[in-house]
């Protein structure tokens, strides 16, 4: 079979979706099958023809840069700049439908896979193409009320194209049971609940990274500085542990990222706000690599995970390969592959008392830590085996092959008619000459 996985994001990027990205191309090449992967090179520019690289498993990767940013470059004369950057969805949506329509019968793609963040899905149902399932990793709409995002133009038209896709698709891969349920708000398209595709990598870089034997040891929080990600819920467990820093050090390993509310950097809103605490008693590091990633995680003496929402949590599933303690909140859609003082301490993230017990239980006990970890590794290994996750996703695949949608909204350029009049060039051509004039 040959699968079409069409991401914003690929390695060598960082972050979740091209992580998965990575993961699910080299699952199915690891399978036999063929696996085609379009994303684009935003470093790139105008000048730089699209291209085609072939990984040493047989991935071929189509890189979008001309095409991209001929249609970046054009939809973002219409709209003012920052926010949310529709025009980045939009040309990236346009450069996929483009390359699909001229290409997909010569690769011979069967079924196309795309990220739900950000509304890409919309584009690429259309007339003669290969059947389309999101990846329901969470959209911005899902998300949006976990991180106060302030709404505006652009993201509601980000939101728009993503209703679109959860629309037209024929179906929708979601990782967990909290996931399915959220999504089947949105949409009549079935859902279907898939392990999610995981390659334990980070394992391989820490052979030689040798074991800390410094003190205190730590836990440890991986992921982006944003509301949602819990780091209020962490910080008022920390205060009221009430015990000295040096006693339990937790290390956050993470992007920064703004707080809606204040328009500030996260780090420094929880600087302002957590001042005898943060980079004192919660360690900020930004953006880590995989390897210094690894040493954090073989160093960590447990793992917590104190999100207000979310559709998955791939972090849990490396905390268990590694063989770690975890705390999770049960808000957390992976929760439901743990089971509470087995291999996790689930808490419920409006209890930050909880969450401070949790801590404590775990900083006090090397033995309890080892158990749970271990327990959680047993756990996990066993139903990640990677032939279970693509048996499983071929099945799909199969089933969305078989059950195509036969009406649905084609999206072409007349659908953005609205957003590139003449008066809002000149509008925001104007805008821009005058910041330019009035920046110091």
């Amino acid at each position: 079979m040959t699968i079409c996985i069409a991401t914003s994001n690929y390695f060598p990027d960082t972050g979740g979706i091209a992580t998965y990205s990575r993961r699910l191309a080299t699952l199915m090449a690891n399978a036999g099958h063929k696996a085609i992967v379009l994303t684009i090179a935003l470093e790139a520019t105008i000048n730089d023809e699209d291209g085609v690289e072939t990984e040493e498993n047989g991935i071929v990767i189509i890189k979008f840069r001309k095409s991209f940013h001929t249609h970046y470059n054009y939809y973002r004369k219409y709209f003012k700049q920052g926010s949310m950057d529709a025009p980045y969805w939009i040309a990236m949506g346009f450069a996929m439908q483009e390359w699909l329509a001229a290409n997909h019968c010569k690769y011979n793609i069967d079924i196309i896979e795309a990220s739900a963040f950000g509304g890409i899905g919309s584009f690429l149902k259309e007339n003669g193409f290969p059947p389309i399932l999101l990846s329901g990793h969470g959209a911005f709409f899902q998300y949006k009320h976990f991180n106060n995002n302030k709404e505006d133009e652009q993201t509601r038209l980000v939101e728009k194209l993503e209703r679109l896709a959860f629309k037209n698709a024929d179906g929708i891969i979601s990782h967990s049971p909290q996931s399915k349920k959220d999504i089947e708000q949105y949409t009549s398209a079935k859902v279907h609940i898939a392990r999610i595709a995981f390659i334990p990598e980070y394992n391989s870089l820490i052979e030689d990274i040798p074991e800390s034997n410094s003190t205190p040891k730590y836990g440890l929080v991986v992921g982006g500085l944003q509301l949602l990600k819990g780091p209020f819920i962490l910080l008022d467990a920390l205060r009221k542990l009430n015990i000295r820093n040096e006693e339990c050090i937790i290390r956050w390993a993470g992007t920064d990222n703004y707080f809606q509310e204040t328009g500030e950097l996260m780090s420094k809103e929880l600087g302002k706000n957590y001042p005898e605490l943060w980079n004192k008693q919660i360690i900020w590091e930004n953006n880590p690599d995989d390897k210094r990633l690894s040493e954090l995680y073989k160093n960590a003496s447990f793992i917590i995970i104190p999100t207000i929402w979310e559709s998955f949590n791939v972090i849990s599933i490396e905390a268990s390969f590694f063989k770690k303690a975890i705390i999770i909140t049960e808000t957390t859609g992976s929760s439901f592959l743990y089971k509470d003082k087995e291999n996790a301490l689930i808490i419920n993230p409006e209890n930050s008392e909880a969450l401070a017990d949790a801590i404590t239980q775990l900083q006090n006990s090397p033995e309890l830590c080892k158990k749970i970890g271990q327990a959680a590794y047993n756990t996990i290994s066993e139903l990640l085996k990677e032939e279970n996750i693509v048996e499983e996703r071929i099945k799909i695949y199969k089933e969305a092959m078989k059950d195509t949608k036969k009406e649905y909204a084609s999206l072409n350029p007349t659908y953005f008619r609205q957003y590139t009049s003449l008066s809002r060039l000149i509008y925001f051509s104007v805008r821009r000459v005058i910041k330019k004039i009035l920046k110091p």
